[in-house]
């Protein structure tokens, strides 16, 4: 199925289809005119002070751009002016609630880093990178895991001879972000990276903060304790994120799911309802109908495009791409797009790479099993032509897949998109 929508013609353009990552157009805009560009996330440590030493509460507010640097300089604050004893530590995880997953998901992508949890408790990127590198036929590949400290994998993935049949790698997920790889890998095969989800926020949190303790000099050998809605402590200290504008252009350049679901989830806490999936969505429907769109038939689960429930028409995201070039507030989201050949996601995407379309198109693409999608703008001159070209039921067949696999020929619908958006290109004068 071929939806497409262009300000002269269109097809399908009512028919429901699973956006993938083009529904954090959905999310950009809603997050916008909500929060407004300039919306930071606060992550605050109180302290109060006491003769055994310091009393730490660390509140988190699900900042998606959180890291190990940013808790370190906080602590720092802390040490700085009230001395490196600690008494007890408590983390306030209340801010998203519910599951830290959306409904819909694919059970087979938890446990990869592209499906990280969108938890209170963020920091960095809630992901361990690693790689697997083939041994000597018959023995064990070779795993290499940059903090093993955060997670454990019982790989056994064993290496096999290159002229052996296919070979496939399976990820199982445990408990406690324990993991177990089976299957095998070829001799001759190169480096494969890894980037691993974790699936127990509250142990990787605390191993991170048990280590940023560590590393700003604070001496504690107790416990962390967690709880929602702590109040805060007399002494304060604050960090703030990158403005909103910054999260949406990293979000959208890079397809980061953490960030989209995280500001998704924000959406609602900053309405003071809870922080879950189903409140966010109720929020954003209410916020897009609101602004003159028609959402009724949609079906949104996530800001991140990742559950398959997922449902929206072509012409309710050519609707919002005419809402960016109208709306003021709206229009800076135009250029944080990915730009055709150059950033993010359209880099290497084969269909825009050369002339006419390189560097002419900005849009976001939406990519899952069976879903590829472009939405946004051609760019002629001083011109701007929205549009929207959505295909869902993507299948080919094994030697259709090998041959795109080896690049020996472009994907049938990446050739039908190249074709199709250079006769847009052309329609600009």
């Amino acid at each position: 199925m071929i939806s497409y929508v262009s300000p002269d013609s269109s097809q399908h353009g009512d028919i429901l289809l699973t956006p993938a990552s083009t529904l954090k157009v959905v999310t950009a805009t809603a997050a916008l005119k909500q929060l407004g560009k300039d919306y930071r996330y606060t992550t605050s440590l109180s302290v109060k002070p006491s003769e055994q030493g310091m009393h730490i509460r660390l509140h988190m507010r699900g900042d998606p751009s959180f890291t190990s640097q940013d808790l370190v300089a906080l602590l720092n604050q802390a040490k700085t002016q009230l001395g490196s004893k600690v008494a007890s530590v408590q983390v306030d995880d209340g801010e998203f609630t519910g599951h830290s997953r959306s409904q819909g998901q694919v059970w087979n992508d938890i446990g990869i880093c592209f499906a990280a949890p969108a938890s209170s408790l963020n920091i960095d990127n809630n992901c361990v990178n690693g790689n697997l590198k083939p041994g000597k036929a018959g023995q064990l590949s070779r795993l290499h895991v940059s903090d093993s400290g955060l997670i454990n994998i019982d790989n056994q993935i064993v290496t096999v001879s290159p002229n052996h049949p296919s070979c496939e790698q399976n990820l199982v997920v445990g408990e406690h972000n324990q993991y177990s790889l089976e299957g095998c890998i070829k001799a001759d095969r190169s480096m494969m990276p890894l980037r691993f989800s974790i699936n127990d926020e509250h142990r990787y949190f605390s191993t991170k903060l048990k280590r940023g303790l560590a590393r700003a000099g604070l001496s504690y050998k107790g416990s962390i304790a967690y709880q929602q809605q702590l109040s805060l402590y007399p002494e304060r200290f604050s960090h703030q994120s990158a403005p909103l504008l910054d999260l949406l252009e990293y979000m959208l350049v890079e397809s980061d799911n953490l960030t989209a679901d995280s500001i998704f989830k924000t959406l609602a806490r900053e309405q003071q309802r809870a922080g879950t999936f189903q409140q966010a969505s109720e929020i954003v429907v209410e916020q897009l109908n609101d602004m003159g769109l028609d959402l009724n038939r949609a079906q949104i689960r996530d800001g991140s495009g990742l559950s398959r429930e997922n449902l929206i028409s072509a012409n309710l995201l050519y609707q919002i791409m005419q809402l960016w070039q109208s709306d003021p507030q709206l229009k800076a989201l135009v250029e944080r797009l990915p730009l055709a050949g150059e950033t993010g996601t359209l880099k290497y995407r084969r269909s825009v790479t050369r002339a006419p379309l390189k560097k002419q198109i900005r849009a976001k693409s939406g990519y899952v099993n069976g879903v590829i999608n472009l939405v946004g703008f051609i760019k002629k001159g001083g011109q701007l032509r929205p549009f929207v070209l959505m295909a869902n039921g993507v299948s080919l067949n094994e030697a259709e897949a090998t041959a795109v696999r080896k690049r020996q020929t472009l994907h049938p619908v990446l050739r039908y998109e190249k074709e199709w958006l250079e006769q847009q290109w052309q329609m600009l004068n």
